[in-house]
Parts: structure tokens; C-alpha cells; sequence
């Protein structure tokens, strides 16, 4: 059985697990703790984690703000899903047992214990950029032509900034940086690797994105009155 376990601004997993997705409540700034070839997407209260390499995954983030996770799944090295147990660290339910004067923790502790360090208004990544990739490594999933606006092939270091799959030139993000484009079925044409959801270059024509999920819409009053 793979397990989460998250609480006092860490986020882990043990077991088989190889791509993790988190629907939650609250905002909190993600601070990336993955090995390399990994990426955190977050976007509409979810979190997509997944390693390109298929590595299994064990640190996933450290956060700080109000997480409180609602459900969870999980991908193992095959791609097939994993059962996972969801376990909050320092849950204070497992102090009912504790007499009244052995109870130190406050009331208004116990409905807070989903904040470490202190609220923040938007969920943010600390690293939005995939850094240190390279067209010559020949292998997934990074084993696409990448190309320059004048449709001439690129050779070298490039980044993808996760928050619109965009690669871009350089190992890392510089001003100096510019738009790489790729092109569908060894056609002509070249088109920007920039989208509305994640997709590493090498996942575009397969159309595999990473979404997460939307959160479902409470009915107002009138609503449920007609339900």
C-alpha cells in the first residue's frame, strides 16, 4: 500500500508511485524536493507531480500556507494506478485519547492545524522552470526536434517553464532565452511548444497533458431547492 503523508510544511510518499495527483483546499507555496527529471504542475486547487523518467517518487514538496488534501492519485512506474492511503502528520485527533489536564493544545490550534507557517492568498511554485535539459540526450522525454522561430533546427541546453509547457533556449531562464517551436507529423510547419496545460515537447504529439482537476461547484440556495 503507497502512502502520503503530509503536515507541518512536508509533503512525502512511500511506496510505488511514480506520478502523484492532489486535489486539495487552501493555497500554499510549493518548494520542489523531487530528484531530478521530476516536475510539480499546480493549477485550480491540484497538484500534478510525475517523474519523466519513470523514478519512484519518495520527497514530493515542502510548503508553507493551508493544505488540506481532499483526495489523491496514484501512478505507478507502469502507469497504472496505485492504491494510496492519505496520512496528515500530527493529526490532533490522535490526542482525543489525552485527559483534559494532559491536553495542552488550544481549540482554535486544533482548527489551524491544516496552516504551517502562515496563510498566503495563491498557490505558487518556487521553481515554475524545468531546468537543465538538453536536445542531445536522445532519450524520453526529451526526444523531440526542437526548432528556432526561423524554422532552423536547434541544438542545446533548453528549459520548460511548467506553467504553459513553454521550452525556451538556455539551460535556465535568461533574457536572452528564446521560444523553441516543433513540428507536427515531420511536417513544415512549426508550432510553439507554449500550451494551456502542461506537455513536455516530447508528449505534444501523443496530446498527453498533465491536467488537474477542476473543483466541483457547490449549487446556491435556489439550486438546491430544485435538487
Amino acid at each position: 500500500m503507497t502512502t502520503l503523508f503530509y503536515g507541518n510544511g512536508v509533503c512525502t510518499i512511500e511506496g510505488n508511485a511514480s506520478g502523484v495527483e492532489i486535489h486539495y483546499e487552501g493555497a500554499i507555496e510549493i518548494d520542489d524536493k523531487t530528484p531530478d527529471g521530476c516536475f510539480i504542475v499546480a493549477r485550480r486547487n491540484g497538484i500534478v507531480i510525475a517523474s519523466l523518467e519513470s523514478k519512484k517518487l519518495n520527497k514530493l514538496f515542502e510548503y508553507v500556507g493551508e493544505f488540506k488534501i481532499l483526495s489523491v492519485i496514484v501512478a505507478n512506474d507502469m502507469g497504472e494506478n496505485e492504491p494510496c492511503m492519505i496520512k496528515r502528520v500530527m493529526d490532533y485527533s490522535e490526542f482525543l485519547n489525552s485527559t483534559s489536564e494532559t491536553m495542552t493544545t488550544k481549540t482554535e490550534d486544533m482548527n489551524s492545524g491544516y496552516i504551517s507557517g502562515k496563510k498566503i492568498a495563491k498557490t505558487v511554485l518556487k521553481q515554475p522552470i524545468l531546468p537543465n535539459l538538453h536536445t542531445k540526450t536522445g532519450q524520453a522525454p526529451y526526444n523531440m526536434e526542437l526548432y528556432l522561430e526561423d524554422g532552423s533546427l536547434y541544438e542545446g541546453a533548453f528549459h520548460i517553464h511548467l506553467t504553459n509547457s513553454k521550452a525556451m533556449t538556455g539551460a535556465t531562464h535568461t533574457e536572452d532565452s528564446q521560444d523553441l517551436y516543433y513540428k507536427k507529423n515531420n511536417g513544415d510547419k512549426i508550432h510553439p511548444t507554449k500550451r494551456k496545460s502542461f506537455a513536455s515537447p516530447a508528449f505534444i504529439d501523443s496530446k498527453k497533458t498533465y491536467r488537474t482537476p477542476r473543483r466541483k461547484r457547490k449549487p446556491n440556495k435556489s439550486e438546491q431547492g430544485r435538487l
